[in-house]
């Protein structure tokens, strides 16, 4: 792997306890994955007064949301609507206690089954999300949900497997979420208190970040789509898109 030390890819902020450079990882054709151009996140209604000096300093201009729009509406963007950062929503879902609660629901049996079903029920985010990234003046940018782990998590696996990041760095990258995760259900039992109650229906491996959950969705999506840039053509990106994603988040190691 090509990548600075986990203390420099994890940025330090008061608010949130997830938010990370995805630079750094050995891509494709001997390049690498630009530092300081792309970062992922925990929820950004945390940040902190204090936060603001290091965004700025960082450049970051565009904030990708990936909350449902109930989360929106409870809990807002905080001081992210203070800050000269363009936010954006694009969420993965309307509701989020209510996806995968369809009349005659039943829970799903894995993580990886969660996972996969978010590569369909947030095609329409993540499409529109690789269409933001690739317009000149958007980057650097930061994509986030409320953990930074599953909707983040699987935005990033496409992000970095368009990239030409290996299965290995991805699973990687995914598994530092297991770091700060009890951090991170602390505040979410706070922000939600009665989405709580749902928990015990979904698989236990949706409490953590473990390595198992990214194997298993990396291989299911090559069963049903081949590789990443078949997955992102099912969804409708355009080859131009992903053209123009590669040469603004693609340089030489």
């Amino acid at each position: 792997m090509n990548e600075r030390p986990v203390n420099e890819r994890r940025v330090s902020l008061a608010g949130p306890v997830n938010f990370r450079d995805v630079g750094g990882y050995a891509a494709a054709d001997g390049k690498a994955v630009a530092w300081r151009r792309l970062y992922r996140s925990d929820s950004l209604h945390h940040l902190e007064e204090s936060d603001g000096a290091l965004l700025h300093e960082r450049g970051i201009v565009t904030a990708i949301d990936f909350r449902a729009d109930d989360e929106l509406d409870r809990i807002g963007i905080g001081r992210l609507g203070e800050l000269d950062i363009h936010h954006l929503h694009l969420p993965t879902v309307d509701k989020v206690l209510h996806t995968l609660r369809p009349p005659g629901w039943t829970p799903p049996e894995s993580a990886v089954e969660v996972y996969v079903l978010m590569l369909r029920s947030g095609a329409a985010a993540y499409a529109a999300t690789l269409r933001a990234l690739a317009e000149p003046g958007t980057l650097p940018a930061v994509y986030f949900c409320m953990a930074g782990k599953d909707r983040t998590g699987v935005f990033s696996a496409v992000v970095l497997g368009l990239l030409g990041v290996s299965d290995a760095d991805i699973v990687a990258d995914y598994v530092l979420t297991h770091e700060v995760v009890d951090a991170i259900h602390a505040r979410g039992k706070r922000d939600f208190p009665d989405g709580a109650d749902h928990w015990p229906e979904l698989p236990s491996a949706l409490m953590g970040a473990e390595a198992e959950t990214m194997e298993g969705m990396l291989v299911a999506m090559r069963e049903q789509w081949g590789a990443w840039d078949d997955y992102v053509t099912d969804i409708g990106v355009e080859p131009g898109v992903v053209e123009a994603l590669r040469a603004a988040l693609l340089t030489e190691p």
